[in-house]
């Protein structure tokens, strides 16, 4: 399987342009969308995820990563868990 490691940085450079606009405006008391925040933030967990499962098994320093971050839920209440 291919991976194409310059689409990945790309979309993973978007997806944390997105979040750090919602974080830059709530940090400056901008309102935001709680659901919009948790997209942005869910988008770079799976990119990390993604990355952390990529792997050459022919370097040692580039091994495969059993790591694996847990997305945000919102509850009906709108907490986030």
């Amino acid at each position: 399987m291919k991976f194409s490691m310059n689409g990945f940085r790309r979309q993973l450079s978007n997806d944390i342009e997105t979040l750090l606009e919602l974080v830059r405006d709530s940090m400056n008391g901008e309102l935001y969308d709680r659901e919009d925040m948790v997209e942005a933030m869910n988008n770079v967990i799976t990119h990390s995820n993604v990355i952390n499962r990529v792997f050459n098994k022919d370097d040692p320093d580039f091994s495969e990563i059993d790591l694996e971050l847990e997305h945000l839920e919102l509850t009906p209440e709108g907490d986030v868990e």
